[in-house]
Protein backbone atom coordinates (compact mmCIF):
# COMPACT_ATOMS: atom_id res chain seq x y z
CA UNK A 1 0.00 0.00 0.00
CA UNK A 2 3.04 2.26 -0.32
CA UNK A 3 1.62 4.61 -2.91
CA UNK A 4 -1.79 4.96 -1.30
CA UNK A 5 -0.39 5.67 2.13
CA UNK A 6 2.29 7.95 0.76
CA UNK A 7 -0.31 9.99 -1.05
CA UNK A 8 -2.57 10.18 1.97
CA UNK A 9 0.21 11.24 4.33
CA UNK A 10 2.23 13.47 2.07
CA UNK A 11 -0.69 15.45 0.71
CA UNK A 12 -1.18 16.52 4.30
CA UNK A 13 2.49 17.14 5.08
CA UNK A 14 3.29 19.12 1.95
CA UNK A 15 1.43 21.86 0.15
CA UNK A 16 -1.99 20.82 -1.09
CA UNK A 17 -1.08 21.82 -4.64
CA UNK A 18 0.97 18.73 -5.37
CA UNK A 19 1.46 15.13 -4.35
CA UNK A 20 4.65 13.21 -3.68
CA UNK A 21 3.73 9.67 -4.59
CA UNK A 22 6.87 7.77 -5.55
CA UNK A 23 4.62 5.07 -6.94
CA UNK A 24 7.51 3.05 -8.36
CA UNK A 25 5.51 1.90 -11.37
CA UNK A 26 7.14 -0.93 -13.30
CA UNK A 27 6.78 0.91 -16.60
CA UNK A 28 7.22 4.41 -17.92
CA UNK A 29 4.12 6.50 -18.53
CA UNK A 30 2.73 10.02 -18.66
CA UNK A 31 -0.72 11.16 -17.56
CA UNK A 32 -2.92 14.05 -16.59
CA UNK A 33 -3.39 14.11 -12.82
CA UNK A 34 -6.39 15.37 -10.89
CA UNK A 35 -6.05 15.83 -7.14
CA UNK A 36 -9.04 16.87 -5.02
CA UNK A 37 -8.55 17.83 -1.37
CA UNK A 38 -11.63 18.70 0.66
CA UNK A 39 -13.49 19.62 -2.50
CA UNK A 40 -10.73 21.80 -4.00
CA UNK A 41 -9.34 20.58 -7.31
CA UNK A 42 -5.69 20.74 -8.41
CA UNK A 43 -4.81 19.80 -11.99
CA UNK A 44 -1.32 18.75 -13.02
CA UNK A 45 0.76 16.56 -15.28
CA UNK A 46 2.78 13.48 -14.28
CA UNK A 47 5.70 11.68 -15.95
CA UNK A 48 7.12 8.48 -14.50
CA UNK A 49 9.91 6.03 -15.09
CA UNK A 50 10.75 3.25 -12.61
CA UNK A 51 12.15 5.00 -9.54
CA UNK A 52 11.59 8.52 -10.91
CA UNK A 53 8.71 10.99 -11.10
CA UNK A 54 8.05 14.48 -12.39
CA UNK A 55 4.96 16.41 -11.30
CA UNK A 56 4.14 19.71 -13.01
CA UNK A 57 1.82 22.04 -11.12
CA UNK A 58 1.13 25.76 -10.85
CA UNK A 59 1.87 27.12 -7.38
CA UNK A 60 0.03 30.38 -6.76
CA UNK A 61 0.23 31.03 -10.51
CA UNK A 62 3.91 30.10 -10.81
CA UNK A 63 4.74 27.07 -13.03
CA UNK A 64 6.67 24.45 -11.06
CA UNK A 65 7.93 20.90 -11.43
CA UNK A 66 8.75 18.48 -8.63
CA UNK A 67 11.42 15.92 -9.58
CA UNK A 68 11.62 12.84 -7.36
CA UNK A 69 13.94 9.81 -7.22
CA UNK A 70 13.23 6.80 -5.04
CA UNK A 71 16.92 6.24 -4.19
CA UNK A 72 17.37 9.56 -2.37
CA UNK A 73 15.49 11.50 0.30
CA UNK A 74 16.20 14.70 -1.63
CA UNK A 75 13.77 16.13 -4.18
CA UNK A 76 14.04 19.13 -6.48
CA UNK A 77 11.55 21.92 -7.06
CA UNK A 78 12.20 23.38 -10.52
CA UNK A 79 10.88 26.90 -11.19
CA UNK A 80 11.37 27.54 -14.93
CA UNK A 81 10.21 31.16 -14.92
CA UNK A 82 12.69 31.99 -12.15
CA UNK A 83 15.51 29.83 -13.59
CA UNK A 84 15.81 28.36 -10.12
CA UNK A 85 16.05 24.91 -8.53
CA UNK A 86 15.25 24.36 -4.87
CA UNK A 87 16.49 21.16 -3.25
CA UNK A 88 14.49 19.92 -0.27
CA UNK A 89 14.07 16.86 1.92
CA UNK A 90 11.20 14.53 1.32
CA UNK A 91 9.31 13.77 4.54
CA UNK A 92 10.88 10.85 6.36
CA UNK A 93 7.49 9.11 6.42
CA UNK A 94 7.95 8.28 2.75
CA UNK A 95 10.49 5.58 3.61
CA UNK A 96 7.84 3.78 5.65
CA UNK A 97 6.01 2.80 2.48
CA UNK A 98 8.82 0.62 1.13
CA UNK A 99 8.26 -1.80 4.02
CA UNK A 100 7.21 -5.16 2.47
CA UNK A 101 5.19 -5.96 5.59
CA UNK A 102 2.55 -3.40 4.63
CA UNK A 103 -0.55 -5.24 3.51
CA UNK A 104 -3.16 -4.58 0.88
CA UNK A 105 -6.57 -6.18 0.57
CA UNK A 106 -7.97 -6.65 -2.95
CA UNK A 107 -11.71 -6.14 -3.15
CA UNK A 108 -12.36 -6.32 -6.90
CA UNK A 109 -11.28 -5.42 -10.42
CA UNK A 110 -12.25 -2.34 -12.42
CA UNK A 111 -11.19 -0.56 -15.59
CA UNK A 112 -10.35 3.08 -14.84
CA UNK A 113 -10.04 5.39 -17.85
CA UNK A 114 -9.04 2.52 -20.11
CA UNK A 115 -6.57 0.87 -17.70
CA UNK A 116 -7.36 -2.45 -15.99
CA UNK A 117 -6.87 -2.20 -12.22
CA UNK A 118 -7.27 -4.07 -8.99
CA UNK A 119 -9.22 -2.20 -6.33
CA UNK A 120 -7.61 -2.35 -2.89
CA UNK A 121 -9.01 -1.37 0.49
CA UNK A 122 -6.84 0.98 2.60
CA UNK A 123 -6.98 0.88 6.39
CA UNK A 124 -3.61 1.80 7.86
CA UNK A 125 -2.29 3.79 10.80
CA UNK A 126 0.98 5.72 10.55
CA UNK A 127 2.60 7.99 13.15
CA UNK A 128 0.80 11.04 11.69
CA UNK A 129 -2.67 9.51 11.80
CA UNK A 130 -5.01 7.05 10.13
CA UNK A 131 -5.80 6.64 6.43
CA UNK A 132 -8.68 4.69 4.96
CA UNK A 133 -10.34 4.40 1.60
CA UNK A 134 -9.69 2.67 -1.71
CA UNK A 135 -6.86 2.49 -4.24
CA UNK A 136 -7.16 1.36 -7.88
CA UNK A 137 -3.75 0.05 -9.00
CA UNK A 138 -2.77 -1.47 -12.35
CA UNK A 139 -0.68 -4.64 -12.61
CA UNK A 140 2.31 -2.49 -13.60
CA UNK A 141 1.94 -0.26 -10.54
CA UNK A 142 0.10 2.71 -12.05
CA UNK A 143 -2.07 4.44 -9.40
CA UNK A 144 -5.14 5.19 -11.48
CA UNK A 145 -7.39 6.34 -8.64
CA UNK A 146 -7.37 6.92 -4.89
CA UNK A 147 -10.40 7.89 -2.84
CA UNK A 148 -10.18 8.16 0.93
CA UNK A 149 -9.70 10.16 4.08
CA UNK A 150 -6.77 10.86 6.36
CA UNK A 151 -7.35 11.66 10.02
CA UNK A 152 -4.35 13.29 11.64
CA UNK A 153 -3.48 12.71 15.29
CA UNK A 154 -4.74 16.26 15.93
CA UNK A 155 -8.20 15.14 14.82
CA UNK A 156 -8.19 17.02 11.52
CA UNK A 157 -9.83 15.02 8.74
CA UNK A 158 -8.98 15.50 5.06
CA UNK A 159 -10.97 13.99 2.19
CA UNK A 160 -8.70 13.06 -0.71
CA UNK A 161 -9.18 11.95 -4.28
CA UNK A 162 -6.57 11.28 -6.99
CA UNK A 163 -7.21 10.18 -10.56
CA UNK A 164 -5.13 9.74 -13.70
CA UNK A 165 -6.47 10.24 -17.22
CA UNK A 166 -4.96 10.16 -20.72
CA UNK A 167 -2.34 7.64 -19.62
CA UNK A 168 0.30 7.01 -22.28
CA UNK A 169 2.60 4.06 -21.68
CA UNK A 170 6.21 4.08 -22.80
CA UNK A 171 9.70 5.30 -21.91
CA UNK A 172 9.94 8.96 -20.89
CA UNK A 173 12.90 11.27 -21.72
CA UNK A 174 15.57 11.18 -19.06
CA UNK A 175 15.87 14.98 -19.20
CA UNK A 176 12.47 15.26 -17.50
CA UNK A 177 13.99 13.91 -14.30
CA UNK A 178 17.06 16.15 -14.16
CA UNK A 179 17.27 19.86 -13.31
CA UNK A 180 17.99 22.15 -16.29
CA UNK A 181 21.58 23.25 -16.79
CA UNK A 182 22.41 26.81 -15.77
CA UNK A 183 19.61 27.21 -13.21
CA UNK A 184 20.51 28.82 -9.89
CA UNK A 185 20.17 26.72 -6.75
CA UNK A 186 18.57 28.26 -3.69
CA UNK A 187 17.85 26.82 -0.23
CA UNK A 188 14.22 25.94 0.40
CA UNK A 189 13.91 28.59 3.09
CA UNK A 190 14.73 31.33 0.58
CA UNK A 191 11.85 30.82 -1.80
CA UNK A 192 9.17 28.38 -0.71
CA UNK A 193 7.38 30.91 1.53
CA UNK A 194 6.64 32.88 -1.65
CA UNK A 195 4.86 29.83 -3.02
CA UNK A 196 2.86 29.08 0.07
CA UNK A 197 4.78 25.88 0.78
CA UNK A 198 6.16 24.28 3.90
CA UNK A 199 9.23 22.32 2.86
CA UNK A 200 12.30 21.35 4.82
CA UNK A 201 15.62 22.39 3.36
CA UNK A 202 18.30 19.92 2.35
CA UNK A 203 20.78 21.22 4.94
Amino acid sequence: MRIALAALVLWLLAAPAFALTLCEAKTGFSADRTLVIDGKTYLGRLWTMPGMERHEQNLNGIPAAFVLHSDTPLAELVLPDLHTVVEFLLPAELHLFSDPRLTRRPVGNETINGIATTKYAIDETVPEGHGEGFLWLSDSGIPMRLDGTFTRTSGRVAHLRWELTHVKLGPQPGSLFEPPHGFSKLPAEAIVPLLGLKLKGAH
